[in-house]
């Protein structure tokens, strides 16, 4: 007895502990495979708040659009002045009072000098709003003006955002901030597309020894929308690079195809062999809408629109109040359709 019930209980516990193994490993894989599903956005719309034609509101050399997710919203860059996105949303009847978070897509003054005024503006109806803010590694980085005099413009502005109780996200990596809806974080540069410091404009900062350096606005990310059908990027001006931007996103999201492209992307200086190279890129992706705003440049939009391969329509010229619809593709006034 005393040799044979020890056996059978050690064989018991071994049983056990198989079982008990079979349950975590179980548990596991489902939690993994939960992680793993990848989240949809089913009804999306996109409208444009700041950018320089309109024919509702202000036009400005600025950018500004309201991104609309399911039930998320969000305020995708804060235009050039400070009115210009209050503005316009009023005369179109948007509330932005009722949208929590605002994204910055890098430092530069016609995407961020409505950043302060517009927290200020909504916060009286609801102190929720515009109080969260998204920006990439950098943007605070102290800038050298032409003349060599230091602007810490966006310094001043985060530390009186903050004290409106505002609170600032900085990111550094790729990131899903909400089911299906990604920020880039600073994009890898793979291609030798240079959308900035073109000519004499070389724009130089501070790096972190205190050193002066050119200025590659290291900061500069896109917003990632997954839906069923396909990839939507929304983009400020593109410094990173349009191609580098898809680039980086489908590295992330596993080489998902691309529906649309919407913001600025800083073709206007580009070449006809530069540009003609963009369009070759995007056309591989399968994009299906592009709508060049601001700094993107109306030749090259048209350009893309043929080289791609894109009907009227689906290739447009932004516009103040023009919108993106995942079911109905863009809505814009007459002069940009």
């Amino acid at each position: 007895m005393y040799i044979y019930i020890p056996e059978i209980i050690t064989f018991k516990t071994i049983l056990m502990k198989k079982f008990l193994s079979f349950i975590l490993l179980a548990a596991f894989i489902s939690q993994l495979n939960a992680q793993l599903e990848k989240h949809t956005v089913k009804k999306l719309k996109i409208t444009i708040l700041s950018t320089m034609l309109s024919q509702r509101g202000i036009g400005e050399w600025g950018f500004s659009a309201l991104v609309e997710a399911d039930s998320i919203k969000i305020l995708f860059d804060a235009g050039a002045r400070e009115k210009t996105v209050w503005e316009n949303s009023k005369e179109l009847n948007i509330d932005l009072s009722k949208v929590p978070e605002l994204i910055l897509s890098h430092n530069h003054a016609d995407h961020t000098v409505g950043w302060l005024p517009l927290r200020n503006a909504v916060k009286v109806a609801n102190p929720n709003a515009l109080s969260l803010t998204h920006v990439g590694k950098g943007l605070f980085d102290t800038r050298i003006s032409a003349s060599g005099d230091e602007n810490k413009s966006r310094q001043k502005d985060s530390l009186l955002y903050i004290q409106t109780g505002g609170k600032i996200n900085v990111h550094n990596n790729f990131i899903e901030i909400h089911p299906g809806i990604y920020l880039t974080g600073p994009v890898a540069r793979k291609y030798p597309e240079k959308n900035y410091g073109l000519g004499n404009n070389i724009i130089r900062k501070k790096d972190v020894t205190g050193n002066v350096v050119e200025d590659i606005i290291p900061e500069d990310m896109s917003l990632v929308i997954r839906t069923e059908k396909g990839l939507v990027v929304v983009s400020g001006c593109g410094h990173s690079g349009l191609i580098n931007t898809i680039t980086h996103t489908q590295n992330n999201l596993k080489q998902e195809s691309l529906l649309a492209a919407i913001g600025g992307f800083h073709l206007l200086e580009n070449t006809d062999a530069q540009i003609k190279w963009t369009a070759d890129q995007l056309k591989q992706t399968g994009l299906r809408y592009f709508m060049g705003a601001h700094c993107t440049g109306i030749e090259p939009t048209y350009q893309i629109r043929e080289w791609v391969g894109l009907k009227r329509g689906e290739c447009i010229v932004g516009s103040v109040g023009a919108t993106f619809d995942l079911e109905k593709g863009f809505t814009a006034g007459s002069l940009t359709k």
